[in-house]
């Protein structure tokens, strides 16, 4: 992943995470509004296959958090009765680490990944379906991502523990580019806490 752990200091998100059974997955949770077209072009499963084979070597305990975003949040405004398992730590860390990370088209219908200060797409993406992947670590609150100026839905949301403690440490997200056929994509956060700082990255998209 753009060896992004070799580069960066592990740290970890604010909440605790204790796994319950037959629960959904994140993939079947998020989003209700989403066309089951989306879903399946997703590729899911194969995507996490790669991310943690990526980590294997670094972080043989990674492996991926099954919660939704509505139910992150409640955790982060320390709303220990939303689940009694769970309890909240204090303020979590800043921003640290934010990419580009991957590419799914109709065109190109499976993850293009890219490398570390790459500036373009190899593949040609577009048609009726296309979603770009962005990863980050510690907390931003302030997430904007654009495709040629215009502003981006997100559409789907995976946490990530590094270290096998139960802790989330980052998340990918997916944003929806569908319709487009080339151009330049952008993604940007903000540091939820000091030092308030704001990460930007980019990649243009054949």
């Amino acid at each position: 992943m753009k060896k992004l752990i070799v580069m960066i200091t592990v740290i970890v998100l604010s909440v605790p995470i204790v796994f319950g059974n037959g629960e959904a997955s994140a993939a079947e949770k998020f989003s209700s509004k989403a066309p089951e077209s989306l879903m399946k072009s997703l590729q899911i499963d194969s995507f996490k296959l790669h991310v943690l084979n990526s980590l294997k070597d670094e972080y043989p305990k990674a492996h991926f958090v099954d919660i939704t975003p509505v139910e992150y949040l409640r955790l982060k405004g320390q709303k220990s009765s939303v689940n009694p398992s769970v309890v909240p730590y204090s303020s979590a860390p800043p921003l640290t680490y934010l990419q580009v990370y991957a590419a799914i088209s109709t065109n190109y219908p499976q993850y293009e990944y890219f490398n570390e200060n790459q500036l373009s797409s190899v593949q040609d993406h577009g048609g009726a379906e296309m979603y770009i992947v962005t990863v980050e670590l510690g907390y931003g609150n302030r997430p904007v991502a654009k495709f040629n100026g215009g502003q981006l839905t997100e559409t789907q949301n995976q946490y990530i523990d590094l270290d096998g403690d139960s802790i989330i440490d980052g998340w990918f997200r997916w944003w929806d580019a569908s319709g487009s056929e080339s151009g330049t994509f952008t993604y940007q956060n903000t540091s939820t806490n000091y030092p308030w700082n704001t990460m930007y990255d980019s990649i243009n998209i054949k």
